[in-house]
């Protein structure tokens, strides 16, 4: 299964939910005040659970957040 990112705007802030490959991740992780730190909230979580999936992952995010993300996190491919 591949690894899926959200972060979304709740209230004042950003909020990041997480699933990972065997089911693992977390929901409602404090992702920011800022779009920005939402963004580098997003790349980590994509560096540790989307990069290491043989099945890569996906990050889903307001454009905001996504503009701060590297293009290359934003979606990971599968490993051939």
């Amino acid at each position: 299964m591949r690894t899926t990112i959200i972060i979304y705007k709740r209230g004042e802030g950003y909020v990041a939910d997480s699933a990972g490959q065997h089911g693992g991740g977390s929901q409602g992780l404090r992702a920011g005040l800022t779009a920005y730190d939402a963004a580098v909230t997003a790349a980590r979580l994509m560096i540790q659970y989307a990069q290491p999936n043989p099945e890569g992952g996906s990050l889903m995010a307001p454009p905001e957040v996504l503009e701060h993300v590297p293009q290359h996190l934003r979606d990971v491919l599968a490993k051939a």
